[in-house]
């Protein structure tokens, strides 16, 4: 039976997940941002459902709809897990959580929220800062009927509502914060009474000697999932990567990771030790691991040149996006470039990517295929990055290299047998792939219905590998039917790099043909990565925040 042919005119399982896709994250927490009117400002609970519900959870207990699909985990706000504090009592302040939002935290999904206002941050905050006191007073409350065996009349008594209150406000409430001293510019000896600091406290047994982050095999966090030691030499660094920043981790350390605060070390001594963890990456390294919104700015031509006429595409001006990885790896900057152009009839997105092997079949059950897709959005405001919602659909272009090429099926396996065909064959004493009236173009389309139908998932059913889709929310990717299939797209891969190029008519006949454009105009784009050598599928791929599409008249 014939990959896609099983199928019939339904999407595969395995195509509905590698979209869902671009959907529960684009699982990337992946959250949009919301501009709203001065008129009616959002409050902290709708800003919060509509930028972090799906990851962390509705009501903070980090099980949102995303949350399967990314790693490291979300944090569960109503335990009062969270990583980056600068108190004694890792209680974090206002000022700790507004720096998660501005930055974000690289070397996890969550993303920087530098776009939004400093009022929706303060709602955003207080939001969370509530769902931990709820938390707080549920867990001593669950404390009182269970361990203390209090009824609810008990429980109700205006002295026990007392003590809940206290409870709440002494766990709930910052501590003292460490001062942090005067951090000039390095020199020579203070990095290497760094490194002397490095190995007194044993840092090197989970950071490694080189600070590579290779000391240990095996770590576990507070919930029990997998973990890993930070590899200092990528400049990667969840919390800020200035001096006071990691002089705050190196003091109060991270909360629910095996990374111990240090309180025993003198001020100097911290301050070296910050020096030598410094010293190990560049600025630009640092820097280049913060998500920033960009301005793809679509250039008008007099004519879209070939997909792959290098020296026509040379005169474009390319945007270097920052992508990451939902399900964290170190080796994951494909140096993702984005040039757009239009003619005014059609528009033409070019997208280049850093892969070293040529993924283009996923005829094994073993083997996943390179794959790229982009979501498109008008509007005053952004939804939510992993497919929207009900109330608004975003529009998905997707390539996969699967589907723009053919599969010889008989390479993978070469003692391929092959089903007898209804209404062309006769009772045949082989089974053999070769035999006659085996070939697809020999059948007849009664028995490849998938085919028949235009079904988007039978590979080589075009000489384009893309797809035009249409979500209304996570898991409601649905190809869109074939006289509204108005994507094109051609894909190349070559000297380690993929190059695609996604194209389509500007205006659409109707919205359930997509998103339509026009020159002078704006609309937000966000795009996804999945590499098959990685075994990328579903939530496991590398995804970029929004980003602002702008045409030129």
């Amino acid at each position: 039976m014939r990959r896609g042919e099983k199928h019939q005119i339904n999407v595969p399982v395995r195509a509905t997940a590698s979209l869902t896709v671009v959907s529960m994250i684009i699982s990337l927490s992946l959250m949009g941002c919301q501009r709203a009117s001065a008129a009616s400002p959002p409050s902290g609970k709708e800003l919060y459902a509509l930028h972090c519900a799906a990851c962390h959870g509705q009501n903070g207990d980090s099980k949102g709809i995303a949350a399967a699909f990314l790693f490291p985990k979300p944090r569960d706000f109503r335990a009062g897990r969270f990583r980056l504090v600068s108190t004694s009592n890792n209680v974090p302040t206002r000022e700790d959580l507004h720096a998660v939002l501005l930055r974000g935290m690289p070397g996890s999904s969550m993303p920087p929220w530098e776009h939004l206002g400093q009022a929706e941050r303060d709602a955003l905050v207080d939001e969370v800062l509530l769902m931990r006191k709820e938390g707080a007073r549920e867990s001593f409350v669950a404390y009182l009927r269970e361990e203390e065996e209090l009824t609810e009349e008990e429980i109700a008594e205006e002295e026990v509502q007392a003590d809940i209150d206290d409870y709440v406000q002494r766990f709930t409430t910052p501590g003292e914060s460490r001062s942090v001293p005067v951090i000039e510019s390095p020199d020579t000896e203070s990095i290497a009474r760094g490194r002397d600091v490095y190995f007194k406290q044993s840092c090197h047994s989970c950071h490694g000697k080189e600070g590579r982050g290779d000391g240990v095999e095996k770590m576990v966090d507070g919930e029990g999932f997998p973990t890993s030691p930070r590899d200092f030499t990528l400049g990667i660094f969840k919390g800020g990567h200035d001096g006071a920043s990691l002089f705050r981790r190196v003091a109060y350390g991270m909360p629910g990771t095996p990374m111990p605060g240090s309180s025993a070390l003198k001020p100097e001594e911290v301050v070296d030790l910050v020096h030598f963890i410094r010293s190990l990456s560049s600025e630009d390294m640092r820097l280049a691991a913060i998500m920033k919104r960009a301005k793809i700015f679509v250039r008008a031509v007099n004519a879209i040149p070939e997909p792959f006429d290098s020296n026509a595409w040379s005169e474009i001006a390319q945007v270097n996006l920052k992508i990451m990885p939902l399900w964290w790896r170190n080796d994951a900057d494909p140096n993702l470039q984005i040039q757009a152009i239009h003619d005014g009839k059609s528009i033409a997105i070019r997208i280049t990517w850093k892969d070293g092997s040529e993924d283009k079949h996923a005829t094994r059950s073993e083997s996943f295929e390179d794959a790229v897709a982009m979501e498109l959005v008008r509007g005053n405001a952004e939804p939510f990055l992993g497919m929207g919602s009900v109330d608004q659909s975003v529009d998905v272009w997707f390539w996969d290299a699967d589907r723009q090429t053919s599969i010889d099926v008989e390479d993978q396996y070469p003692n391929i047998v092959a089903d007898i065909y209804p209404f062309s064959e006769n009772l045949v004493a082989t089974a053999e792939y070769h035999r006659k009236g085996t070939l697809r173009d020999e059948q007849p389309s009664i028995s490849l219905p998938a085919l028949a139908a235009k079904n988007q998932i039978v590979p080589g059913r075009s000489i384009s590998g893309g797809s035009d889709l249409g979500v209304g929310g996570p898991g409601s990717v649905t190809f869109r039917i074939p006289k509204s299939q108005l994507v094109t797209a051609m894909g190349q891969w070559k000297e380690g790099r993929w190059t695609v190029v996604m194209q389509r008519a500007l205006s659409v006949d109707t919205p359930d043909e997509g998103v339509s454009l026009g020159p002078g105009e704006k609309a937000s784009v966000a795009f996804a990565i999945w590499n098959g050598s990685h075994q990328d599928r579903d939530g496991q791929k590398l995804i970029t925040i929004w980003q602002d599409l702008e045409l030129e008249k």
